[in-house]
């Protein structure tokens, strides 16, 4: 442990100093008689363990970051995914209101572009064919589709609209 005085007060260990100038117990004024400190009770780290543990660090926060932009990616389709679904499940819900629809006089593949609220926007294409239902009367069997721009399909949905169904 280091102990520094200042001022008249003279330690009988330390070296003479002037009066006002700091001394410090255990360290000689004259570094040619103070011998480096080596083994354990050398205080510090060389060069090479810092850049070790540089090196060390920057490949660790390398990794971080690539795993940071797969989490990113993953969470975009993810998120492109349920609002791709809710889109569907909103136009299968229009069409169940369309009295023409459940009459089964519209038929067809029709589509629009939606933004993710459902308002119209360039965001999401939604492709939904109406058919017939075969052996249901009053009733319609639709597919809807839901791409994202530049990346495809994302969602599909088939339902029965009319013949009495919720």
């Amino acid at each position: 442990m280091f102990a520094i005085s200042l001022g008249e007060r003279r330690d009988p260990n330390a070296n003479e100093a002037g009066p006002g100038v700091a001394t410090v117990r255990g360290v000689s004024a004259c570094p040619e008689i103070s011998a480096p400190r080596t083994g354990a009770s050398a205080l510090g780290f060389s060069l090479v363990e810092v850049l070790v543990a540089v090196g060390v660090v920057s490949v660790l926060v390398a990794g971080a970051a690539g795993l940071l932009t797969g989490a990113s990616g993953a969470i975009r389709t993810g998120r492109a995914s349920t609002t791709a679904t809710l889109l569907a499940m909103q136009k299968v819900e229009q069409l169940r209101a369309d009295p023409a629809v459940a009459s089964g006089s519209l038929t067809g593949t029709h589509e629009d572009t939606v933004a993710e609220d459902g308002t119209p926007g360039p965001a999401f294409l939604r492709r939904w064919t109406i058919t017939p239902a075969t052996g249901v009367p009053a009733g319609a069997i639709v597919v809807v589709e839901v791409f994202v721009s530049r990346a495809g399909r994302v969602a599909e949905l088939h339902a029965l609209v009319g013949a009495g169904t919720p």
